[in-house]
């Protein structure tokens, strides 16, 4: 039995209580997007600082922030740890002379629904660039010379409204947004941090 296959023997035993409740197709179905989701998790350090040098983050202001509303480019983050909740204005990036660094000539190719595990307990949320990288479409990866930027968006900040308590995971979507002009040089050559 290889690796994966014990890790999803693994994930049903420890999911059993939740399945027991599942219709035969609903279990089908959770039993299908675990497989996946661990058979993406599967991908290795290597390959994920790879894809994450062509695949950064956007965020938005949070609430009761000075900056106005838009997108911005953030300061590099290790790929494991939150950049969404971390965020504030300092965590901009700027450029050499201190003006924010705008993020321009964008356009959204699609979006998907991630995944993400979860810090301490399950209400609390700490999504990482490491699992979007994982789940992120292959398609969109199959020109190696794309680069991308994705934006993180949960429906609200209420658990019922984030946690799947089958999969034992927060969902979130993500944004995937193509660069007309590429990377700017400053976002590009950000240090690819992995802990």
């Amino acid at each position: 039995m290889n690796n994966i296959e014990k890790k999803v023997k693994q994930f049903q035993k420890d999911h059993f209580t939740s399945f027991r409740e599942l219709s035969p197709v609903m279990k089908q179905h959770y039993l299908a997007l675990g497989r996946m989701l661990i058979e993406k998790e599967e991908m290795s350090v290597e390959q994920l600082i790879q894809q994450a040098h062509r695949i950064k983050p956007l965020m938005r202001p949070k609430e009761g922030s000075s900056l106005k509303e838009a997108l911005y480019w953030t300061k590099p983050v290790p790929l494991t740890q939150s950049f969404y909740f971390n965020f504030e204005d300092e965590s901009i990036l700027k450029k050499a002379d201190g003006e924010i660094l705008p993020v321009e000539s964008i356009e959204k190719v699609c979006e998907f629904v991630c995944f993400h595990r979860y810090g301490g307990y399950y209400g609390c949320l700490r999504p990482g660039m490491d699992e979007i990288i994982q789940q992120f479409p292959a398609y969109l990866l199959e020109d190696e010379q794309a680069e991308y930027a994705v934006e993180l968006i949960f429906p609200s900040l209420e658990i019922q409204d984030v946690y799947d308590c089958v999969l034992d995971r927060h969902i979130s979507t993500v944004v995937v947004y193509r660069l007309k002009n590429g990377l700017p040089p400053e976002v590009k050559e950000q240090e690819v941090i992995y802990k």
